[in-house]
């Protein structure tokens, strides 16, 4: 009987124990497990959630034509641009600003990169600017030249929507955004005429990448240039060239040319309006620029890029 009440008293306090260790552990396998965000300001333990994104795949093309492919034919973008930039943004919100430098590789002209699920407005534009940093980008999609400087460029704007754990693929036909005008005397360049400066009224500073058209009308000034770099064999002036952003598809704009001495003295100015100008065009002035009576200038609408136009312009 001692025997038995001591094995009595002793498993009782055994017999708790194990029932209180058996409801330990049934409450912990009902619990749900809870991972601490290290990170979080106020202490509180929270879930970390894992995002779940889709892959944009881009490739660009160039399209010869500035309306839907026709009649044009379709190149490859190192052909024709030595630098390419990616524009994504959300609303106004920029989310990806990234550029490619034609090193002659195959993946010049295309981009990859995963994004949350939802609708975004892909840009791209491509030029030909072989110095500087990246184009700076503004939150409403416009972007700026270098220096004042516009190459020949290219252009895309488009809405695309990602889904989650898919791949959107995008070929993109970028299109020429730019016009080019070219001035080229049919008389001889004076002896004391040494330097010149261009003034181009009625282009675009600014060229709205989400639109693809010039942002706004303003003039364009070139810096003072040597004219001996403009000369050709007969003395005239030849092929003095720019390109341009327009604030409109089809347009007019003005153009002053200032000649100079060594001396930087003004010795001459040569007026001449209304030059008919049309992006993914290349327009052509000929005539004299140096006579006294200011004779006109033949304007033509080269058929190089776009659809010939010809005009006198009186």
């Amino acid at each position: 009987m001692k025997m038995n009440n001591s094995f009595y008293r002793l498993s009782m306090p055994f017999a708790a124990m194990v029932a209180a260790l058996m409801s330990c552990a049934l409450l912990s396998s009902c619990e749900k497990a809870i991972l601490t965000d290290i990170d979080s300001d106020d202490g509180d333990d929270t879930e970390i959630a894992v995002k779940e994104t889709g892959e944009l795949y881009v490739s660009c093309s160039f399209s010869q034509t500035q309306s839907e492919m026709t009649r044009g034919s379709s190149v490859p973008l190192a052909d024709c641009a030595n630098r390419v930039q990616y524009v994504i943004m959300n609303g106004e919100t920029i989310v990806h600003n990234s550029e490619q430098i034609n090193g002659g590789g195959n993946s010049f002209g295309t981009l990859s990169v995963n994004l949350e699920p939802g609708t975004y407005r892909l840009m791209v534009f491509a030029h030909n600017e072989k110095n500087g940093n990246p184009i700076s980008v503004g939150t409403d999609g416009s972007i700026q030249g270098f220096n004042n400087h516009v190459t020949d460029s290219f252009s895309y704007s488009d809405e695309v929507v990602i889904t989650k754990n898919k791949r959107k693929a995008v070929s993109c036909k970028l299109t020429r955004c730019v016009a080019m005008v070219n001035f080229t005397s049919t008389d001889v360049v004076p002896a004391e005429v040494t330097k010149f400066k261009v003034f181009l009224t009625g282009v675009s500073s600014k060229y709205d990448l989400r639109n693809q058209i010039g942002a706004d009308a303003t003039t364009y000034t070139t810096s003072m240039v040597n004219i001996s770099n403009w000369k050709s064999s007969a003395g005239v002036m030849s092929n003095v060239y720019s390109h341009v952003f327009l604030p409109a598809v089809e347009t007019t704009i003005d153009a002053k040319f200032e000649f100079y001495n060594s001396s930087d003295e003004l010795v001459l100015t040569r007026n001449i309006e209304g030059i008919q100008m049309r992006i993914n065009s290349k327009t052509s002035v000929t005539g004299s620029f140096f006579q006294a009576d200011g004779a006109d200038a033949d304007v033509m609408v080269d058929s190089e890029w776009g659809e010939p136009i010809v005009m006198n312009n009186e």
